[in-house]
């Protein structure tokens, strides 16, 4: 690798006189920088599963209302399977107001239940990848690209539950 300039301010603000807090890594270009400090990999994974933690709150409320949202989709499943005929199950009645018919209210059920399923699995598949990644790059050293991993990842977090049950867009 060929030597390259160093410009006397990165040299001032990152070699002679670093601010407190901050360690020493590189940039792409190889070029030192200052960054947060990370003690292990867990801190960074912890991140991660904050974020999804955060995402799924966003989604569901509070963890009583996600089992209300899954007995309403159970209950929607089981009346659909009947043919929407017969008794209409009270989960599945209490959401047929305002002009819905009972069949909506269940194919509106189930529709919110299958996007809440599928940010559940976009989720689950982001962050336990994304920890693995972090880990192997911190094993190698690499802390500014599990750092970087880590805020793609919150990122893709939080995209996969825009506009998903409570989650504003």
């Amino acid at each position: 690798m060929d030597a390259v300039p160093l410009p006397e301010d990165r040299y001032l603000g990152v070699i002679a006189n670093p601010a407190p807090g901050k360690i020493r890594s590189h940039d792409v270009a190889g070029l030192p920088i200052l960054i947060d400090p990370v003690s292990t990999a867990e801190e960074l994974c912890t991140r991660i599963d904050t974020a999804a933690d955060t995402a799924r709150a966003r989604v569901a409320g509070d963890p009583l209302r996600a089992v209300e949202y899954d007995r309403a989709r159970i209950a929607a499943e089981q009346f659909a399977a009947a043919g929407y005929q017969g008794d209409v199950p009270p989960m599945v009645a209490a959401w047929a107001i305002n002009g819905r018919t009972p069949r909506e209210a269940a194919d509106d059920i189930l529709h919110e239940a299958a996007q809440y399923t599928a940010a559940l699995i976009v989720l689950r598949e982001t962050r336990l990848a994304a920890k693995e990644q972090v880990r192997a790059l911190m094993d190698a050293g690499e802390v500014e690209q599990a750092q970087q991993v880590v805020d793609q990842t919150v990122a893709a977090i939080e995209a996969a539950v825009a506009g998903v049950g409570n989650a504003e867009p």
